[in-house]
């Protein structure tokens, strides 16, 4: 790697930081001389974190934000890097959920993963290409738990459209004890289910899954992928698919009428 002409920011958070590093170094008005004295490094050593050859650690991270007023910028994504499977975007997902206060998802497809019933997760993820069944199956019941099994939940409002609930994964029991579970859901104080129709139509959701997460006051944006996902932080990007979520919501059903559907969807596994 030579340079920042190397580095891809759209795939890889640690490129991303690297890139960031600069560009707020140069806005600051500072050079990488000068960064160094502040983290007692060398003029080149600043040079190899902006260039993405060697990582920025978490404490410098916290004295470049603290020198420059970021926000803890530097200091939250180096934390989600070293959080991510190889410090793409494919970060530790599960790290951001355990901490929000609010989720709001939308699934085109499949149940959603924080909804799945360990059977319902077995036959979906049996079905891919990527990685151990076991491992994978794992990691998101653990998702799971850190979100139900919290002394504070978060908010969970989730847009689910109808082929979710009409599309078979598994066979009939598997099917019936999912959709069992979903009506389960929706009746918790902070889980709101409601489901989008055939009639709806075009609409933005149809583009692809995704979910909006608010931690620490702050949304980010989650896109799902069926081999990884990737995380949006950008306030312009993030607010594209809160105003997504808010278009699919005016045309999803509301709540009561949902849970009827759900119960009637039951019906024919039962």
């Amino acid at each position: 790697m030579s340079g920042q002409d190397d580095l891809d920011p759209d795939r890889s958070l640690w490129h991303f930081i690297a890139v960031q590093l600069r560009v707020h170094r140069e806005r600051q008005g500072w050079s990488e001389t000068r960064v160094g004295e502040l983290i007692d490094r060398t003029r080149s050593v600043v040079s190899r974190y902006e260039t993405g050859k060697i990582h920025l650690p978490a404490k410098i991270a916290r004295l470049i934000d603290d020198a420059w007023g970021t926000d803890l910028l530097f200091t939250r994504l180096v934390g989600f890097a070293n959080a991510a499977h190889d410090g793409d975007w494919l970060v530790g997902l599960a790290d951001w959920e355990q901490r929000a206060t609010r989720l709001r998802l939308w699934e085109l497809v499949l149940i959603p993963g924080l909804f799945q019933t360990e059977a319902y997760a077995r036959a979906a993820l049996a079905a891919g290409l990527a990685g151990d069944l076991e491992e994978r199956l794992q990691r998101r019941m653990n998702r799971q738990k850190a979100v139900f099994e919290r002394d504070d939940p978060p908010h969970i409002s989730a847009l689910i459209n109808w082929p979710c609930i009409a599309h078979p994964i598994g066979d009939k029991d598997v099917m019936r004890a999912q959709l069992e579970h979903l009506v389960q859901l929706a009746d918790l104080p902070h889980v709101s289910i409601r489901l989008v129709q055939p009639d709806a139509n075009a609409h933005p959701g149809l583009a692809g899954a995704f979910e909006i997460l608010t931690v620490d006051a702050r949304d980010v944006a989650y896109t799902d992928d069926p081999d990884e996902g990737r995380l949006i932080i950008s306030p312009p990007d993030v607010q594209r698919y809160t105003l997504r979520y808010d278009r699919i919501g005016e045309l999803a059903v509301p709540l009561d009428p949902s849970r009827v559907l759900l119960t009637e969807a039951l019906e024919k596994y039962t």
